[in-house]
């Protein structure tokens, strides 16, 4: 049950401060303006993405952002029951990716759009701009990754452990 509760306050606490720092940079930062120097590969500048990862999917319709409410829903759902029944390094790989997940939803359907405010720069090209819960979903998925990696050949064979 500890466990369960430590991924809960992950997730919690990770879409928290996604939602916080987007509400910040909406309320500091000039929405397509100069970027703004923060860190040294990561400028600050505002941006809306009405798809998904790198603006796939993009779409200023109705429809088209009801549709991807939903199919965020559904996979947030199914990484909720997976993070459920997952363990030790998948769980916090998974509450990561939860939370990213979550925060974005929750920005697009109150907003239309996902808020986006970290720029990444390699010399004077900016190929994308992200946020904290894209940050998550990366993290987590890097997790996963290497878990799954370290996971021994009887263990993934014997596959998830349902409780």
């Amino acid at each position: 049950m500890k466990a369960g509760l430590a991924s809960i306050f992950l997730v919690s606490c990770g879409a928290a401060l996604d939602i916080g720092s987007k509400a910040w940079a909406r309320a500091s930062l000039e929405a397509y303006g100069p970027p703004i120097e923060f860190l040294p590969l990561v400028p600050l500048r505002l941006t809306f993405n009405t798809g998904v990862s790198f603006s796939l999917l993009s779409s200023d319709s109705d429809v088209g952002r009801y549709i991807l409410i939903a199919v965020t829903g559904v996979i947030a759902a199914v990484i909720a029951v997976w993070l459920y029944r997952s363990r030790g390094w998948q769980r916090v790989g998974l509450s990561l990716i939860l939370s990213g997940a979550l925060g974005n939803l929750l920005d697009r359907t109150a907003r239309g759009s996902v808020t986006d405010f970290l720029s990444l720069r390699i010399g004077e090209w900016e190929p994308f701009v992200f946020n904290l819960a894209d940050v998550w979903i990366t993290v987590g998925a890097a997790i996963l990754l290497i878990a799954s990696s370290l996971q021994s050949p009887d263990a993934a064979a014997e596959g998830p452990r349902v409780r």
